[in-house]
């Protein structure tokens, strides 16, 4: 069976190979900046048009399986669709870049990091950090606070706090933000 490293590699290739702006973020990203959580998925913020998504399909070859046409129509409605590795069954969920100043912000400051090996574009420990508690602040859930402590624990000295403060603060999260980093 293709281990998940693999399945990254070949996913990193494809998007390369499409042309493709990506951002690993999610639980992916969560691991990468605080403590390794087993997920079964990998959540993939990606800028691309329409009319090049016959290009990741073909990038993607018959290691995944991809609705074309399913995709293409999810893109053009800023919706999100996935692609399944066919031996491994990851599942790989593609969240167009919405058009917003947070999420352009949070774009435009990823990072490269080698994850399994694998160099890959991933959301800052900020950037996933306030992802987390805006989608717990949107549905609430365990796992994402969790992740947040995981992160904070991990790096609270290295994180840019001015920055995470001031988008709190405009994204309506700063008490939430306070409490996390206070029960550390």
């Amino acid at each position: 069976m293709t281990s998940q490293a693999e399945v990254l590699r070949k996913l990193l290739s494809a998007l390369a190979e499409s042309g493709a702006e990506y951002m690993i973020v999610g639980s992916f990203a969560a691991s990468v900046h605080g403590f390794t959580r087993a997920t079964h998925d990998v959540d993939i913020v990606l800028s691309i048009p329409p009319e090049s998504v016959s290009d990741l399909a073909r990038a993607l070859g018959g290691d995944f399986f991809m609705d074309e046409k399913s995709a293409r129509s999810a893109i053009a409605r800023k919706d999100m669709f996935n692609v399944i590795h066919l031996d491994a069954g990851v599942k790989v969920d593609f969240w167009p870049l919405e058009d917003d100043e947070f999420r352009r912000t949070q774009f435009s400051r990823r990072i490269k990091v080698a994850f399994d090996g694998v160099d890959a574009f991933v959301a800052s420990a900020g950037d996933t950090v306030l992802s987390k508690l805006l989608r717990h602040h949107e549905a609430p859930s365990d796992r994402h606070l969790s992740d947040v402590r995981g992160i904070l624990a991990a790096g609270a000295d290295d994180l840019d706090w001015s920055y995470l403060d001031s988008w709190a603060e405009r994204l309506g999260l700063t008490d939430l933000l306070r409490e996390m980093s206070e029960s550390l």
